[in-house]
């Protein structure tokens, strides 16, 4: 009778392996992204808010006179009252009503 000796079968641990490979890719990718990588203008990535940024620096303050003084502000009617406290409630919240 043959004794056969079967050497036990190494297997492969994936997991160290893939790890690794995904480190090396992302310092890559994250080197490449902030060394190499061409940088966006501020004014391509925002424009319209830059424009209307503009806009409203450039406005130069009016006399408020000329409205206040004028027939069409005068012909306003008061629709609402002044804004009030109200009633706050009871002096001693504890005597029975």
């Amino acid at each position: 009778m043959a004794i056969v000796f079967e050497q036990p079968k190494r297997r492969i641990n994936w997991f160290p392996i893939v790890t690794s490979v995904f480190g090396v890719l992302f310092i890559i990718a994250l080197a490449y992204y902030l060394f190499f990588a061409p940088t966006p203008n501020i004014e391509a990535v925002l424009p319209e808010v830059l424009e209307k940024t503009n806009r409203i620096s450039d406005l130069e303050f009016t006399d408020p006179t000329l409205l206040l003084s004028s027939a069409a502000y005068k012909a306003l009617r008061v629709y609402v009252g002044a804004p009030s406290s109200g009633t706050l409630g009871r002096t001693n919240p504890f005597l029975p009503l």
